[in-house]
């Protein structure tokens, strides 16, 4: 047998390395205990009657999920039930933020007994989708201008001249029979700032169509205006010819549209004379009204007119989302 004699400094060295290797065992051993004191959730905090002292950020997290998996609720959009002719109201949603529960658990003083908080998810669709829309917000000195354009183009041009002056923006309800002749106008119409809405696929009479038919007249001139002006048009529907009876408001609806009418006719497509036309809307006209216009000569000749004449009045004259 050989014996080994080791020098001091080896022997020195042997010892260290001995000691360290017992030091970093008996921290191994007792790593997760030191962790969950150092890093765990504090002294006699619970969530939901489920104590979690000492539990780390990813099995709080894991917890918070199991409960969300039990309390998240979706939204229920109102719909028609065509069946009785009733709306089914909306039910806003619930859904548990996880990292903002984890956050709550670990800055919460020991001993805090916490429920898990939920943020509210509203409905796409609620019930003011299935009521047609005559005006909008009384408490605010704003009016909009509602352009439904179905025919002609002659006179838009001047139209949005004086709208760019004025710096106004309108709202425009275009017919997809006559996006289809000029989108690039429709595209230029939009790039100008303007709210693009639908008035149906081609001017036919809604009250003589089907729940079908009207599906297709207005989906159908949304996926063209989607494709014209890049983006999707603002969610109003206004019904060729004005037709309105409860089928046209509830399919609209139930697609993601409001029915918007209008609080005062211009009446422009019977070619009135500026004076005619100012005294008509002027006369009649308050706070969250709409303007229902058309592309013809009397409007392009009253427009501008009509502008000043309603700022007189402390009215602005914008699109129907300023007035909703």
């Amino acid at each position: 047998m050989r014996v080994i004699f080791l020098g001091p400094k080896r022997l020195r060295f042997l010892v260290v390395g001995l000691i360290s290797l017992v030091l970093i065992a008996g921290i191994s051993m007792n790593w997760e205990k030191i962790a969950r004191e150092i890093i765990g959730v504090k002294a006699g905090i619970e969530l939901e009657g489920q104590p979690l002292q000492g539990l780390l950020p990813n099995e709080v997290a894991a917890l918070i999920k199991l409960l969300a998996g039990r309390i998240n609720r979706p939204p229920r959009n109102a719909f028609y039930f065509q069946e009785t002719g009733e709306i089914i109201p909306a039910q806003a949603g619930i859904m548990v933020d996880v990292a903002f529960n984890v956050n709550r658990v670990f800055s919460a003083r020991p001993g805090s007994h916490l429920r898990v908080m939920v943020n509210p998810i509203n409905p796409t669709i609620s019930e003011e989708f299935f009521k047609p829309v005559y005006h909008g917000r009384i408490d605010l000195p704003r009016v909009a201008l509602a352009i439904n354009v179905a025919w002609g183009e002659e006179y838009l041009g001047d139209i949005l001249k004086t709208l760019r002056t004025e710096k106004v923006k309108a709202t425009f309800f275009f017919v997809g029979s006559w996006v289809k002749v000029f989108p690039e106008l429709v595209r230029n119409i939009a790039e100008d700032g303007h709210e693009i809405a639908n008035h149906g696929s081609y001017h036919g009479h809604p009250e003589q169509m089907g729940q079908d038919e009207l599906r297709k007249m207005i989906l159908e001139n949304s996926t063209l205006l989607t494709s014209v002006i890049s983006k999707k048009p603002a969610p109003y529907f206004a019904p060729p010819y004005g037709e309105l009876n409860s089928l046209i408001i509830n399919v609209a609806g139930s697609l993601n549209y409001r029915t918007v009418m209008w609080s005062v006719d211009s009446i422009d497509w019977k070619n009135p004379t500026p004076e005619v036309l100012l005294n008509r809307v002027l006369s009649k006209i308050e706070p969250g009204g709409i303007i229902l216009l058309h592309p013809t000569i009397a409007t392009k000749e009253a427009l501008p007119s009509l502008i000043r004449s309603l700022r007189k009045k402390g009215l602005e004259p914008g699109t129907v989302s300023s007035v909703l």
